[in-house]
């Protein structure tokens, strides 16, 4: 068994990983528009995602990357532990590790933001790339979804989530300015296809909102470097689009990085209506609350066990 990976292996390949090295990025917090510095250092098979606030001293500054810490927050994936730590905006970094498919690592972060970057996972993906990844001497293991789940909001937003090989993400999105309009897309995820389909999309928003988050204290970072702002059908930054529908590409991006919280692959079709980030979390949530519904099997098994996914076990690494 090789221990490192070429680029077009990391997602399907059957085995965990980690980082080689460590991965250094940093930038400004689209909500807090404050400085952050941020490592993605090597962990162990079995570990998962975890963040550590290192503003934060002592032994609680842990915060796992699971929807059972995840709480609700305006316009960001924001988790929170045991004792009230938070950490916000973390939708692109979840989404470049499934994108990449990265399965265990630490990142330490001075910030209770994640730096917005570009407002893509491009910048993720690079740094991921040069510092490559390491396969552990574990199998992965998957979660296959056994019968269909569905959540939505009161705003008529819907998603669902039903058996598939492999994991698919449809998105449809709708907006009033003709800048954006109806757009869908069709995501299939394998290796090299996050690359190529949506690492580059970036956040957006319409200039009208700006103002309104900023008296709310958010987007207080914001800034056409690191978001797409349209405005009654004219985009404003230069240059404009990427890539073509570049709106809902980031749409399916943020579902990508949202279902990760999974704890580890999922193999369904998602399916979603004007997605957001509370209605992502609230679909998986719902999911890891009826176990009926899924089976995590071993990557290379014909044997599983929908009660090998333990909370508990997730929740005691976290403090390791």
């Amino acid at each position: 068994m090789p221990d490192t990976l070429s680029y077009n292996m990391f997602v399907e390949q059957p085995f965990q990983t980690t980082v080689r090295q460590i991965a250094h990025l940093e930038g400004i917090g689209l909500h807090s528009g404050r400085f952050v510095r941020m490592a993605i250092c090597p962990a162990p098979a079995n570990s998962g995602i975890k963040f550590r606030r290192m503003d934060i001293d002592g032994q609680l500054q842990t915060v796992i990357a699971h929807a059972s810490y995840a709480e609700h927050a305006r316009l960001c994936t924001r988790i929170v532990n045991s004792e009230g730590i938070t950490l916000e905006t973390i939708e692109h970094l979840m989404a470049a590790f499934a994108g990449i498919g990265l399965d265990n690592a630490i990142i330490e972060i001075d910030a209770s933001e994640a730096p917005i970057l570009d407002g893509s996972s491009q910048p993720v993906l690079d740094a991921l790339t040069n510092a490559g990844l390491e396969i552990l001497p574990a199998r992965r293991k998957y979660m296959m979804i056994t019968k269909p789940v569905e959540v939505q909001l009161d705003c008529g937003a819907w998603a669902r989530l039903e058996p598939a090989d492999q994991l698919q993400i449809d998105v449809k999105i709708e907006f009033d300015d003709p800048a954006i309009g109806n757009q869908s897309f069709s995501y299939s995820h394998s290796d090299g296809s996050f690359a190529a389909e949506l690492a580059t999309a970036r956040t957006f928003c319409q200039l009208r909102d700006v103002e309104l988050m900023q008296n709310a204290g958010l987007a207080l970072g914001g800034s056409l470097n690191n978001a797409i702002v349209v405005d009654n059908g004219k985009i404003l930054n230069e240059g404009g689009l990427r890539v073509e529908r570049e709106f809902v590409r980031h749409k399916v991006l943020d579902c990508l990085g949202d279902l990760f919280l999974i704890g580890m692959p999922v193999k369904a079709k998602m399916t979603a209506s004007r997605p957001g980030h509370a209605l992502s979390t609230k679909l998986v949530q719902t999911l890891l609350n009826d176990p009926t519904a899924y089976k995590v099997i071993e990557a290379g098994s014909e044997y599983s066990r929908s009660d090998s996914f333990a909370m508990p076990d997730l929740a005691a690494a976290a403090m390791a």
